[in-house]
């Protein structure tokens, strides 16, 4: 298939480090794609409103000063000169200002080039003739939900008004700001602090935006998410909002300092909902996850057990009758999400192995303390809390991959299936991967098989909390290429929630009469 050649627009030299990690990439990728030159623009004039800019720049002194605490995206701020990826540059010198076009000897000298796409990598707003300058347009991030917050600083809006999540979305420009034709769009947990949750924003994005260039190496057209209302355009807070976010802030940080979170387990009875048992906690230790087993007309409840000295967890079995409890999978790395399914009268469990990039398989041995590694079904992914069943005559696997790096999986739902059963590594992927790209709805929380309907528990994320809240999710349509599911009411949960005076739950189990859930 011929070649991409993809330009990039810039201010000056140099770009920040994820489109100079892009610019690496697609240089990398030459089988697909060429990148030989790219375009400078003069940086734009800033407006006059220079004391507020000036305060604000304290502010992000402050808080990339706690990213180096933290050792968290140390070179966030930091400018790469992209001359050292791509030799050749064309300088436009004869930039009309005021947002008007350019000249027609700088509009030629792009045009020569006949570049495929240009990636806008600069902070200039395009508008008129240069928008047409490539073959199939010019192709941009917008590090905010169009919704809601349009315009700048990207990160800042959603912390400051306490979002549950940040929004993103690539686009081909046209001449509205923020507000181009969307190509795809995803929402990220928001993080505690402006810069933090910015530098996760543009380091978890740039996995999507390689994936609209292959997609579109492949299919030569790209796919527009139909649009709706637009938000406001914000700018740099006034000082007023910069010193209520200081405090607000600090506030934060220091209670997340002081606060320590714990998941507990709670048993309750669908005909007796009213009361429930709580499995108490060891100490220095938490329980999570759990899931019912039914063995022999007894019922057990598999979890995790996190040990803060540790730091890691381990698979332990909880008999309800007695609630007698003990390790029944302990290994070097951390383990949680002990789903366990059954296939050919074995049951088998899959277990969050995420530590070790893979996802594996334990086959019990003898029920219920003993279980023995079986096989790896995935090798090099890191992705938690997967879940396997069948259906229409297919093996589905649904997990979620975490696939920056940065240790979040609240955001990806991808899905794979296998025509051989759940024990193969042969498993392909769903060609709408990822499935959801939301952290309001995308991790899994547990799996309920109710009659002939298939329940994902789907967790919620809140501003700087994880595990807020779960969704019960029908799933309506699964074949190989489609998929869609329901958000659906439960009568039993919004009790629940109720005598746990609505506490964080963030997974659920239920099995004949008997349901557990995890709260904090």
């Amino acid at each position: 298939m011929k070649k991409l050649k993809i330009g990039f627009l810039i201010n000056g030299n140099f770009v920040d480090k994820y489109n100079y990690e892009l610019a690496k990439w697609i240089k990398k990728n030459n089988k697909k794609f060429i990148s030989s030159v790219f375009i400078s623009i003069p940086q734009n004039k800033k407006n006059k409103k220079l004391f507020k800019r000036i305060f604000f720049k304290f502010l992000i002194f402050f808080e990339f000063s706690l990213l180096k605490i933290f050792n968290k995206h140390n070179n966030h701020l930091t400018k790469f000169d992209l001359r050292k990826v791509i030799k050749k540059k064309i300088e436009l010198r004869n930039t009309i200002n005021n947002n008007k076009d350019f000249t027609k000897n700088d509009l030629q000298k792009i045009k020569n080039e006949k570049f495929d796409i240009l990636i806008r990598a600069n902070s200039s707003f395009l508008k008129g003739e240069i928008l047409r300058c490539s073959k199939y347009g010019i192709i941009s991030f917008h590090h905010g939900d169009y919704e809601k917050y349009r315009g700048a600083p990207a990160g800042f809006w959603e912390v400051f008004y306490r979002e549950e999540n940040t929004g993103f979305l690539i686009q081909k420009l046209n001449e509205n700001l923020d507000y181009g034709k969307i190509i795809f769009k995803g929402f990220f947990q928001t993080k505690s602090f402006f810069l933090y949750n910015q530098a996760e924003l543009f380091e978890k994005s740039i996995f999507y935006f390689k994936k609209v260039l292959l997609d579109f190496h492949q299919n030569r057209k790209f796919n527009f998410i139909k649009k709706r209302k637009k938000g406001k355009i914000y700018e740099t807070p006034r000082i007023f909002n910069q010193i209520k976010y200081i405090f607000q802030t600090i506030n934060l940080l220091i209670n997340k300092f002081l606060k320590k979170d714990d998941f507990s387990i709670a048993l309750f009875n669908s005909k007796k909902i009213n009361t429930s048992i709580i499995i108490k906690n060891n100490l220095r230790k938490f329980l999570a996850d759990p899931f019912l087993v039914n063995y022999e007309n007894r019922t057990f409840c598999f979890a995790e057990e996190f040990d803060y000295i540790k730091k890691k967890g381990n698979i332990v079995c909880i008999d309800l009758k007695n609630q007698n409890k003990k390790i029944v999978l302990d290994e070097k790395f951390h383990l949680s999400f002990p789903y366990i399914f059954n296939y050919k009268n074995k049951l088998f469990m899959c277990p969050d192995t995420s530590e070790i990039s893979e996802i594996r398989l334990y086959q019990c041995i003898n029920f219920p303390l003993d279980w023995k590694f079986y096989k790896t079904i995935k090798k090099d992914i890191t992705a938690v809390d997967s879940i396997l069943f069948k259906k229409n005559n297919l093996w589905w696997l649904f997990t979620n991959i975490d696939r920056s790096l940065t240790g979040d999986f609240t955001h990806d739902l991808s899905i794979y299936y296998s025509k051989n059963g759940p024990l193969t590594n042969k498993w392909f992927e769903h060609p709408l991967n990822p499935i959801k790209m939301n952290s309001s709805e995308s991790r899994n929380g547990g799996l309920i098989f109710d009659k002939n309907k298939i329940i994902r528990i789907s967790q919620k994320q809140g501003f700087d909390n994880y595990g807020e809240e779960i969704y019960f999710q029908q799933i309506k349509t699964l074949t190989t290429k489609k998929y869609v599911e329901k958000k659906i009411q439960n009568k039993e949960f919004n009790k629940i929630k109720k005598i746990l005076i609505n506490k964080d739950i963030h997974h659920i189990s239920k099995l004949d009469n008997k349901i557990v859930v995890d709260f904090k």
